[in-house]
């Protein structure tokens, strides 16, 4: 098969008619061209340029520099405006998706092999052109298909939801469809990100064509968020969504009694119920506790209507405990909340009445007044043997005696 056209030739653009203001080139294959310029020496001044641009172009793709080679055969053909110029823009383009097999680099080749078919019909390079629309146009839906597929498995959260809104923004609905079923399916989704993801997931079956799916979805948008409203509404999605308000209830929440003061070193309940799951959303209820400020939290997870408990052993006598609650769906992402990691609920921990007692001080204590009474006694025997009379039979009287002068 002829494959005259594979590399650009090394002189082009070579003949250029002064006397009708036009220029001639020679390229891979090709024959001549006209161009009709404005004036002489406008056009003298574009040939050289355009001429100059080329020959940079065709040393470029020659030493393998294609995307310097593409910039200059772009300026030779702004300035001249020969069709066949195209096909070695093509040509350029072409190297670059055989060395890095992007799409897009595919998708441009046969950009520019289509405008040489389209422009110069009746060109030399033609059936290159032809030919190479052919082979290319399989390969290149493929990379397509491929880095789709890749960007569709790569996609989480935020980027996931604005991957399917370009892709049903462009009508790609299943493509959407598969980025969003993804998404609903992945754990410690947000439930703003849930709310988002289900309406635009009602949007995409509404325009394929299944009402009863987008109701269902918008129904667990609603849950999630029952202010919810659709920019713009087209087709079936305005019936859609007003058919899943009719049966909305007040929106999921998690209601919690207060817990008190909890005993220690005895399981404390954490009394929660979830209301408005009209669409039976909530899997699992998940209990995050700590000791206050003191880290990473612990968790525990029970089916609802289970009870959630701290453990004993972490309520020690006059701590403080944080903790919170989450309501999740079977896939894990985040319906509700009461409290938060990041602002959670504290939970006092009482001091038992024992424990409360002040102890005694060392004066307080028995021994030491027994031992404070034995000195207190022994100073008195002392005293008294220091200050009785001595052994005399003489009986003294103070005073005067009775008859005195």
């Amino acid at each position: 098969m002829r494959r005259t056209g594979t590399s650009v030739a090394a002189t082009v653009l070579a003949t250029m008619v002064v006397s009708t203001l036009s220029m001639v080139s020679s390229l891979p294959g090709a024959g001549g061209r006209a161009w009709a310029a404005p004036a002489p020496d406008q056009a003298a001044a574009r040939r050289d340029e355009a001429k100059a641009a080329f020959g940079r172009g065709n040393t470029a793709y020659n030493l393998g520099k294609y995307a310097d080679a593409i910039a200059e055969f772009e300026r030779a053909y702004a300035l001249s405006k020969l069709p066949e110029i195209l096909f070695n823009l093509g040509q350029s383009y072409r190297k670059q998706w055989e060395s890095e097999q992007r799409s897009e680099l595919g998708r441009r080749a046969l950009h520019y092999y289509e405008a040489v078919v389209r422009e110069a019909p009746t060109s030399k390079v033609r059936p290159d052109a032809e030919q190479f629309i052919a082979e290319l146009t399989p390969a290149v839906t493929t990379a397509e298909a491929r880095e789709r597929q890749g960007k569709i498995a790569a996609a989480k959260g935020a980027e996931a939801l604005q991957l399917a809104q370009t892709m049903f923004t462009a009508g790609q609905l299943s493509d959407a469809a598969g980025v969003l079923d993804r998404l609903l399916r992945e754990p410690d989704n947000g439930r703003e990100l849930l709310a988002e993801g289900y309406l635009l997931r009602g949007r995409v079956a509404a325009g394929m064509g299944d009402p009863l799916a987008a109701e269902a979805h918008f129904k667990r948008a609603l849950e999630l968020r029952p202010s919810i409203e659709i920019p713009e509404p087209k087709g079936q999605e305005t019936a859609a969504l007003e058919a899943a308000r009719k049966t909305a209830g007040g929106g999921l929440r998690l209601v919690q009694s207060p817990p008190g003061e909890a005993a220690a070193n005895q399981m404390a309940k954490i009394d929660v119920k979830v209301e408005g799951d009209t669409e039976k959303m909530v899997s699992t209820l998940e209990l995050g506790y700590r000791a206050a400020e003191s880290g990473a939290y612990l968790t525990t997870r029970a089916a609802p209507p289970a009870t959630l408990a701290v453990p004993g052993p972490t309520l020690s006598p006059g701590a403080h405990v944080d903790y919170y609650v989450r309501a999740l769906d079977e896939h894990g992402g985040v319906l509700a909340e009461s409290g938060s990691p990041t602002l959670p609920f504290r939970l006092q921990v009482a001091i038992p009445l024992e424990l409360r007692r002040e102890p005694q001080r060392w004066y307080q204590k028995w021994w030491f007044w027994t031992a404070v009474g034995a000195v207190a006694v022994g100073t008195a025997a002392v005293t008294y043997i220091e200050t009785r009379p001595g052994p005399s039979n003489e009986l003294v009287i103070s005073g005067t005696p009775v008859g005195a002068p």
